[in-house]
């Protein structure tokens, strides 16, 4: 590692350990509700992709990772309502759609 590696992994860790320091108000505790979420994932998006997320997050008053995660998770959950059609199926139908001469 290099040398700014390390004090980068040295503050990282100090500040893990760092306890709030200011009296909070009453009533208010201090969590982090993503620790029970220790994977992160990264996706390379395009510049258009990229505003398209964090204008609709903006307009849901979310973090664009937010938006990301419902949207995927919501995704999964559609599918296993679903299990007998595979995104190959649901592409195919929307093809037929599409692409078959009208009636």
């Amino acid at each position: 590692m290099t040398k700014i590696d390390d004090m980068l992994a040295t503050d990282g860790a100090a500040a893990e350990q760092t306890d709030v320091l200011d009296p909070l108000p009453d009533g208010v505790t201090v969590t982090r509700p993503n620790m029970t979420r220790p994977t992160v994932v990264s996706v390379r998006l395009s510049g258009e992709e990229h505003a398209r997320l964090a204008h609709a997050a903006e307009r849901a008053h979310l973090p664009v990772s937010t938006l990301i995660r419902i949207y995927a998770l919501d995704r999964l959950d559609a599918e296993q309502r679903q299990p007998g059609e595979s995104v190959a199926d649901r592409l195919a139908r929307l093809e037929r759609a599409v692409f078959s001469p009208p009636d």
